[in-house]
């Protein structure tokens, strides 16, 4: 499928950026401009919801003007401050050196009372985990002291705003009493109070909305800010004359409390707006928090505890029960039970012994671990899902993009309604007072954060649950498109199969001296060294059966046909003298003996009819050219393949199924798990073509398959699933991964795309309704400013709160 920035080219980088102070689509649409307008950014795409942007820029790119681009618009990139101390003071050369890496915007060397630095640096580019590497190859000894993080200033600034919109909902009460109770409404110093705390007001609450304002007509552009600013401003300059003129004799109707009340319940609107999304995005930020701050590590023998960012490839790292894995690596000592649920959806603990893999961010419930470090940082599993999930999170799918299309007019075409209301009230009646009145209310109870909330706030809930499931989800098109799929393809090995292969069965012909383990022993030795299932599965099995195996003084791989080898000592055959085993597929040589396997090449007792019927996969092994015997192999289905596939058919999805191997295997298969239609002996173009075969005939095809080798499929596909292997997720070709291990978790993210794809058509349905409902209303006057205010800010919030639902 196609999405924005789905192809990066090799010139330029992509970063996930977190913004600060936007409201509505338009402020989106705002800053996504400015950052084009910056040399070097090729692209930008700003999500509302989550508060990031997604940028594709050039190499070399100023981040400095890119910093400086949005804060002219009005808005703020969030910046991180980190404080290291050091070993020496910094030179000029170091300062330089530094100020040169990506994200960097501002380096401070201090000397006193100790060598540091205190270094600003861009959230999504670089982190502090760089910048210490960094320290460290300019040749410092570099401790991180302190820093002030993105969630911090993020909490600050919401929480400065909650203290404006609450002190001025308690002012706007104490003027609404001054200019509306009988015993005060007639006494100038009552009004005169109420002009003062109206001011008060409209600079200390108001600041934020008339400073956005002000950046957006310097810009020549009108967001939400535009409309409330310009409401609350002419209901305060309106009441500042007339409070003039009454002070000459002339009564005039005061609208201090209208500006004092719009502005502080459009700031509490934002601030429960706000929460809502916090709780929205907060899959990703408990993510984020799963590592800890500080580790203990061996190092020369003895445990010690270190920051987590001083932490190296290499490093053994000791892991105790109720403490979080902080590396991916490898168990070198002890044994525990490790919960991985936060990762990949998982519930039951997985127990871990030496040798085993274990992954950042997984839970040891029980037991004692030391894991040798073979990620960290930024390249360890549980960081990649944050920055997969940041950079979804910012994409938007094709029914957000035609909101802002829409949003991208709707404040012009407010304020020019406004414009006409107020011309048509003094054309009509002559009445200014109801003019002034009917033409604010306009202006304040036009609603384009409704607009631009209604589907990126759907789709930040349900990325974030489907990541707790063990599911990540590339773009947010990828959700949208997911709820028209129609058929489902999936590969065999490995997706629809465990892809671990078993031997079953062996069977020694006649012409070799020797036993089934003695077959087995020899064919396992010309497989030393192979990484293809079947290899890996013979090995298995003379492993498991205490094989010796004699070392092959030379062994030849021949692609697509098995694996040549040759021994020093005499392999004991009958009738046959020589030095050379070769382990082959059955249908090696031009398939024929896959084509002929019970008529022509073996003989009346070989038992490989039976084997063929079963549907599991046989290879020869001849010994010095002769057929000595056969090996039989399967691969298990998953646990819960049969399942899902009912599941996905209950839906009235058609699930089909392509394979590289032979059609008896296939068949099998497909039979098993109650598919519709199987594709055999299908190379990885060959089923990229299948794909759009049934993309032609009108079918929305979702792929199934291997990230790296499925690429292909994948690609052709509407969307592609690519069965994460190994903690490398970046090299996985697919728009979703499915990092837990069950097939079950496909249905459920299919299942949440059409509750997401309901959900944002709700959404869009109550914007669009509101506003067409709303705004003839406030122009006809039956609306006071005051009620247009609550009724603007709880619109936005009520397409919030519809979007938490998918939380459940």
């Amino acid at each position: 499928m196609r999405h924005p920035f789905r192809g990066v080219s090799a010139m330029s980088r992509r970063f996930s950026l977190s913004v600060q102070g936007m409201h509505c689509a338009s402020c989106a649409e705002t800053v996504a401009d400015a950052l084009k307008s910056v040399k070097g950014v090729r692209d930008a795409s700003v999500n509302i919801a989550t508060e990031r942007a997604l940028v594709e820029v050039d190499d070399g790119v100023d981040f400095r003007a890119m910093v400086d681009a949005v804060e002219r618009a009005g808005y703020r990139l969030v910046t991180h401050t980190a404080t290291f101390a050091l070993n020496a003071p910094l030179n000029d050369t170091a300062i330089q050196a530094l100020r040169a890496v990506a994200g960097i915007i501002a380096v401070e060397p201090a000397s006193a009372p100790a060598p540091a630095v205190i270094v600003r640096y861009l959230d999504g580019v670089t982190s502090r985990h760089a910048l210490q590497r960094q320290l460290q190859a300019l040749g410092y000894v570099a401790q991180f002291v302190e820093g002030l993080s993105a969630e911090q200033a993020t909490a600050d600034e919401a929480q400065a705003a909650w203290a404006r919109a609450w002190v001025g909902l308690a002012l706007s009460l104490v003027i609404m009493g001054l200019t509306m109770l009988p015993p005060l409404v007639r006494q100038p110093w009552a009004q005169w109070a109420a002009g003062g705390l109206t001011t008060f007001v409209v600079l200390w609450v108001g600041t934020p909305f008339l400073r956005r304002a002000m950046a957006a007509a310097l810009r020549r552009t009108a967001t939400m800010d535009t409309l409330v600013s310009i409401g609350a401003i002419s209901a305060y300059g309106y009441s500042l004359w007339a409070l003039i003129a009454q002070s000459h004799g002339h009564s005039q109707h005061l609208y201090f409390d209208g500006a004092a009340f719009i502005l502080s319940a459009v700031s509490l609107g934002k601030g429960l707006e706000a929460r809502a999304r916090t709780i929205a995005t907060a899959a990703l930020r408990k993510l984020t928090g799963l590592l800890p701050s500080a580790v203990t590590v061996v190092r020369d023998g003895k445990e010690q505890t270190i920051p987590l960012d001083a932490v190296q490839i290499g490093d053994i790292v000791v892991v105790r029960t109720g403490e979080r894995v902080p590396v991916d690596g490898v168990v070198v000592a002890g044994k525990g039970s490790v919960d991985e649920s936060l990762l990949t959806g998982e519930s039951v603990p997985v127990v871990k012994d030496e040798g085993d893999e274990v992954v950042s961010g997984s839970l040891c419930v029980d037991g004692f671990l030391k894991v040798e470090a073979l990620r960290v940082g930024e390249s360890t599993f549980v960081e990649q899902m944050a920055r997969l999930m940041n950079e979804a999170q910012a994409t938007k799918p094709a029914m957000q993009r035609l909101a802002d299309r829409v949003a991208a007019v709707f404040v012009p075409g407010v304020l020019a309604l406004a414009a006409v209301t107020f011309a048509g009230w003094m054309l009509l009646s002559g009445d200014a007072t109801k003019a002034f009145t009917a033409a604010v209310a306009v202006t304040v109870i036009a609603c384009p954060c409704a607009m631009g909330l209604a589907t990126p706030t759907a789709i930040a809930v349900a990325l974030g649950r489907l990541a707790q499931r063990g599911i990540l989800v590339r773009n947010a098109e990828a959700m949208e498109t997911a709820a028209a799929i129609t058929t489902v393809v999936l590969d065999k090995t490995g997706t629809a199969t465990e892809g671990q292969m078993k031997v079953v069965a062996v069977w020694v012909g006649e012409a070799f001296d020797g036993d089934a383990n003695e077959l087995l022993r020899w064919a396992a030795s010309a497989e030393q060294g192979s990484l293809h299932p079947i290899a890996r599965a013979i090995l298995q099995a003379a492993k498991e059966r205490n094989l010796a195996l004699p070392a092959p003084t030379e062994i030849r791989t021949e692609v697509g046909v098995g694996v040549r080898a040759k021994f020093a000592a005499p392999v004991a055959v009958a009738s046959v003298s020589g030095r050379h085993l070769t382990v082959a597929p059955a249908n090696a040589v031009a398939e024929v003996f896959v084509g002929a396997v019970d008529a022509e090449q073996l003989p009346a007792d070989a038992p490989v009819a039976t084997w063929l019927d079963n549907g599991w996969n046989i290879v020869g092994v001849w010994v010095n050219g002769v057929l000595a015997g056969c090996i039989a192999l399967t691969d298990a289905l998953r646990p819960d393949a049969v399942e899902a596939v009912q599941q996905l058919k209950a839906m009235g999805i058609k699930v089909l199924m392509a394979t590289g191997d032979k059609p008896q295997a296939a068949m099998r298969v497909a039979r098993q798990l109650g598919c519709d239609d199987v594709l055999a002996l299908a190379t990885p173009q060959r089923k990229a073509q299948w794909v759009r075969e049934l993309q032609e005939q009108g079918e929305r095809v979702l792929m199934v398959g291997d990230g790296i080798n499925d690429a292909v499929a994948l690609a052709q596909a509407d969307i592609g699933v690519a069965i994460a292997t190994g903690t490398d997720l970046a090299a996985q070709a697919a728009d979703v991964l499915l990092v837990a291990e069950r097939l079950t978790v496909l249905v459920e993210f299919l299942r949440l795309a059409r509750r997401t794809k309901r959900v944002m058509v709700q959404n869009l349905f109550w914007a669009f309704a509101y506003n067409m409902a709303a705004l003839p209303l406030a122009a006809l006057g039956k609306l006071n400013p005051m009620i247009a205010a609550v009724a603007m800010a709880l619109s936005s919030v009520t397409v919030v709160g519809n979007a938490l639902r998918l939380r459940r």
